[in-house]
């Protein structure tokens, strides 16, 4: 007989019921090939002495596993692992200090390899981050709120029923308002989609507009998701120079005149992660040239809402007339990252066949936390939140820049944004960055080595240094604390 004593080892504390806990412990028994199909299983008096449970238990235990089909119960015999189970051969276990070497389940194609994947802030560090709201002074508990009262009302149980791909269409119509007002983008309610974050909408606008050896214009210096995006769905990248007026159009007409570009990707305000912006005279020509060689722009505007010296630009969707603008905006870049609101609009058939692909990897977002956001928007707590938020960011931004001017100009270069929430900043040659991050976390400083922002064609020694999400105290202290490791 087995060594049930030492195999079945039961949690009196657990949630789950002591039958359930040895029915489980027999059906993994069986499948790991220890027990066999036929094998006799002990008398229920002989188990419950042996595992410290009353009999009844082990009863109920094997009336579980033979109403699952595990095992049967023969007459004045007792009870069996089903006999027409396939056989399963028991688990390898490899010789004392030797190991198996590893080898995958099953075969698959792993086109995601050398592909960046994001990792959290480490807890209980100050951290400079890549640029990101301060989720302190976004309004949760109102949008909580919101939620809590949309879910109880009667009317609002419909929003927890499936909705449209496209999303809430109180949000459509709050979000189109918003772009009115502040950007002069006239976009009808059925021409937007709301998306999880603006990556989704690059992922969407990707496997629409691409297909496996198309050509897509993105900056040399550029957001590597967007990069990694579009290599997924078999794109070729042409990289195109990026200065301080943002891409070089003039550069992009030459290779246009002996390359079929399928679509140009551009962040026009506070290009990531350099953070310069695309002068007027390039929007104009980049559309002039989009119009010319009928190509798409795939224009990601994802914290539009930060300007501190003048007014923004407008949007090149704001003054396409010939349709050839996707525009990608995003709630969550300027309210709180963990919420994943984004938006994307465009031509009506375009958008439309968005949506129906947007129900092949998710088929709606979540609808009741849109109708909060529609809420906040049409009752004036968004606009609110901005301008409080862009008053306290363009404070944050001055006194980085200034502390960075009088502390750092020894070793960091850089140009005060107009907008946004982060400052590109160069390190001298001297500085070892991946060296200074690392001496850094030991004094529980997190910052950027900036390996996010480099690509084949873009390696500088330089990273984003977001000031928004830390208050002036944080500030000061984690600046105190880079320029102690930097001396």
């Amino acid at each position: 007989m087995l060594p049930y004593k030492s195999l079945m080892q039961v949690d009196r504390n657990a949630s789950v019921s002591l039958h359930i806990q040895v029915c489980n412990m027999f059906i993994s028994l069986i499948t790991n090939g220890t027990l066999q199909p036929a094998d006799i299983l002990p008398g229920s008096r002989v188990l419950a002495q042996l595992i410290g449970i009353n009999r009844n238990t082990v009863k109920l235990a094997y009336e579980e596993l033979v109403s699952q089909g595990w095992a049967e119960s023969i007459e004045r015999k007792g009870v069996f692992v089903l006999s027409k189970l396939p056989v399963l051969s028991k688990p390898v276990v490899p010789e004392h200090g030797k190991h198996k070497p590893s080898q995958e389940a099953f075969i698959w194609t792993n086109r995601f390899e050398n592909a960046w994947i994001t990792k959290g802030p480490e807890k209980m560090m100050l951290t400079i981050d890549g640029g990101f709201p301060d989720v302190r002074l976004a309004p949760i508990d109102l949008l909580m709120r919101e939620y809590r009262s949309l879910s109880r009302r009667l009317h609002g149980k419909t929003f927890l029923k499936y909705g449209s791909s496209k999303g809430s269409e109180n949000l459509r119509a709050a979000i189109c308002n918003y772009l009115s007002h502040t950007r002069g983008l006239t976009v009808p309610v059925e021409n937007i989609i709301i998306t999880k974050g603006s990556q989704m909408g690059i992922y969407l606008a990707a496997q629409l507009l691409l297909n496996p050896s198309d050509n897509v214009a993105v900056g040399l210096s550029n957001y590597v998701l967007a990069d990694d995006t579009f290599k997924y769905a078999g794109a070729n990248l042409v990289r195109i120079p990026v200065d301080g007026n943002g891409m070089d159009i003039d550069h992009l007409e030459t290779v246009l005149q002996h390359t079929k570009i399928k679509a140009v990707y551009i962040i026009p305000h506070h290009h990531y992660p350099t953070t310069v912006t695309m002068s007027t005279e390039r929007r104009l020509k980049l559309l002039k040239l989009a119009k010319e060689y009928r190509f798409a722009i795939i224009e990601d505007d994802y914290d539009f809402d930060f300007h501190y010296n003048n007014k923004p630009y407008l949007p090149l969707a704001s003054i396409d007339h010939n349709q050839n603008v996707i525009y990608i905006g995003s709630v969550t870049k300027t309210f709180a990252p963990a919420l994943r609101i984004g938006f994307m609009t465009g031509p009506s058939a375009f958008v439309d066949a968005a949506a129906a692909f947007r129900e092949l990897i998710d088929k709606q977002g979540d609808t009741v936390l849109e109708e909060a956001f529609a809420v906040l928007f049409n009752n004036g707590e968004m606009d609110r939140y901005f301008r409080k938020s862009l008053k306290i960011y363009r404070q944050r931004r001055n006194l980085l820049c200034q502390i960075l001017q009088s502390d750092f100009s020894e070793h960091i270069t850089f140009n005060v944004p107009e907008g946004g929430l982060a400052v590109w900043t160069n390190f001298s040659e001297q500085v070892n960055l991946v060296k200074l991050v690392e001496d850094a976390a030991k004094k529980r400083l997190q910052i950027d080595d900036a390996s996010f922002y480099r690509n084949e064609s873009f390696a500088v020694n330089g990273t984003r240094m977001g000031f928004a999400s830390l208050n002036e105290n944080e500030m000061v202290e984690a600046l105190s604390i880079l320029k102690k490791v930097l001396n």
